[in-house]
């Protein structure tokens, strides 16, 4: 009888234990890696840029409105009129949502000043933006987050301004 009431004991603190253990986690679905990974095309199209061969890093930019021709020209013009050249880059992080990603880079770059027109060397974060195009990751934008070069803000043309006249007034004559 000893030896059953052991047992019952045993089971009963067993049983508790268990109840204790609570729920198993969730098993969250592993996401389908798809490469080149968003950081690996950030890579590749900075060392494109960096080596100046436009062609290369067409592949990895998602340009709807343009044809490959015509973003090699927009590139050369680019680099040319802003004396752009990339020293050097380091990824500082990578996330990666359903369909979009985003991948934050510092630069080290030399570029014309638009204010002085002098020649700058610059260490800048920028932010590039990736979308699942034909389950293919493409950089859509890619805009500077920290230390930019602002560029020099236009004034306001007159022809764009509204023509104020003033309107003719009436003044009463006194009554005779």
């Amino acid at each position: 009888m000893q030896s059953f009431r052991n047992h019952v004991a045993v089971l009963i603190v067993f049983m508790a234990l268990l109840s204790c253990a609570g729920k198993p986690e969730p098993i969250i679905p592993e996401r389908k890696a798809i490469e080149p990974s968003p950081t690996k095309v950030v890579e590749e199209f900075l060392k494109a840029i960096k080596d100046e061969k436009f062609e290369k890093a067409f592949q990895y930019v998602y340009a709807p409105y343009s044809d490959k021709q015509g973003y090699v020209i927009q590139m050369q013009n680019t680099v040319k009129d802003n004396q752009l050249t990339i020293l050097n880059y380091r990824i500082l992080g990578t996330q990666i949502f359903d369909r979009t990603a985003i991948v934050v880079v510092e630069l080290n770059q030399k570029v014309k000043s638009p204010q002085t027109g002098q020649i700058v060397e610059l260490l800048q974060n920028s932010q590039y933006d990736l979308g699942l195009f034909d389950e293919k990751w493409k950089i859509t934008s890619g805009n500077c987050i920290k230390n930019c070069l602002e560029m020099p803000q236009k004034p306001p043309t007159q022809q764009n301004a509204p023509i104020q006249q003033n309107a003719p007034t009436i003044q009463e004559q006194p009554a005779s």
